[in-house]
């Protein structure tokens, strides 16, 4: 008989409906992530081609995320008052809860980038650092996206 390793018994739980209220709230944490990827997408766009109507749609999408991440707040309080979870669980729940703070952070950041092209889009055809925000955005985009996938 084969003993049965920590992500089995994540999944062994008496009820089924707290396995659904993990299974939902790691869904909504990876939506907020594909959200929060967009938007870093759409922010760098618009700050390389120095478009300031689409920085502008980024700045206006971070009331989304910050609703998102209010809302997988109160999913994790509700699964740690009702179901008290224990070891893997309760890793997989403040794992959650830490996650969707760092993915609000940037989705602010992705606004501040928004609102830079914005102001670069009035002063200047050309982004003299075009080259470096360039790297700089693909290797963000990539590491953020690593993440998202290890999760």
């Amino acid at each position: 008989m084969r003993q049965m390793s920590e992500s089995d018994s994540q999944r062994q739980h008496i009820s089924g409906q707290f396995n659904q209220e993990l299974d939902n709230a790691t869904a909504h944490l990876l939506e907020m992530g594909g959200l929060v990827e967009k938007q870093v997408a759409a922010a760098v766009k618009a700050l390389l081609n120095l478009d300031s109507g689409d920085a502008q749609a980024v700045a206006d999408s971070d009331d989304a995320i910050n609703t998102m991440e209010l809302g997988i707040d109160r999913e994790c309080f509700r699964i740690l008052a009702r179901r008290q979870p224990t070891a893997g669980d309760l890793r997989l729940v403040l794992a959650i809860s830490k996650g969707i703070i760092d993915l609000e952070r940037i989705g602010d950041e992705s606004g501040r980038v928004a609102r830079q092209a914005i102001a670069l889009s009035e002063l200047a055809d050309e982004c003299p650092a075009r080259h470096w925000a360039a790297k700089m955005a693909a290797t963000v985009t990539a590491m953020l996206h690593a993440a998202l996938d290890a999760f």
